[in-house]
């Protein structure tokens, strides 16, 4: 009893000195020393917290164990993933084109003058084709059919 008087005076002298050191704490009571009240409490608090621990444990050894440790909507948040990607890829694209579009202009604007079409000068002309299609014998083509049979 002499050590723990000791601790909790030191204890209180480093509060008092207000310097910026680590505070000292006291050692956790052991369960024998606690009153009935205070005993019963921890040792129900410690069965707690070690069956929940235990619990955790078996649970992920079952789920590795029957290969259950995916999410169960992966498939969406990947999709989701996907799609987001792909709109900021298409927003990055549409910026890109716009300022393409943009210092092109520029550049046409800076120059003073309109693109121009060449065409030739002169009066247009136009070429006449026409396809001559030669007759083709049916005779020939007749004689060499067979009739197909009739069922009955």
């Amino acid at each position: 009893q002499k050590t723990t008087g000791q601790s909790e005076e030191r204890l209180m002298n480093i509060n008092q000195t207000g310097q910026n050191r680590p505070v000292l704490c006291r050692a956790p009571e052991r369960g024998s020393k606690l009153t009935w009240g205070p005993y019963v409490w921890f040792q129900m608090w410690r069965v707690a917290t070690s069956s929940i621990s235990v619990c955790d444990y078996l649970g992920e050894k079952m789920a590795s164990l029957l290969g259950i440790t995916t999410p169960k909507y992966q498939y969406a948040i990947d999709e989701y993933y996907r799609m987001k990607k792909e709109e900021e890829e298409e927003e990055e694209e549409n910026h890109l084109s716009e300022e393409a579009e943009r210092r092109f202009e520029e550049q046409h604007n800076q120059d003073g003058q309109q693109p121009k079409i060449e065409q030739p000068e002169g009066t247009a002309s136009f070429v006449n084709v026409t396809f001559e299609l030669e007759q083709e014998s049916h005779a020939t083509s007749d004689a060499n059919k067979v009739p197909a049979p009739i069922p009955s």
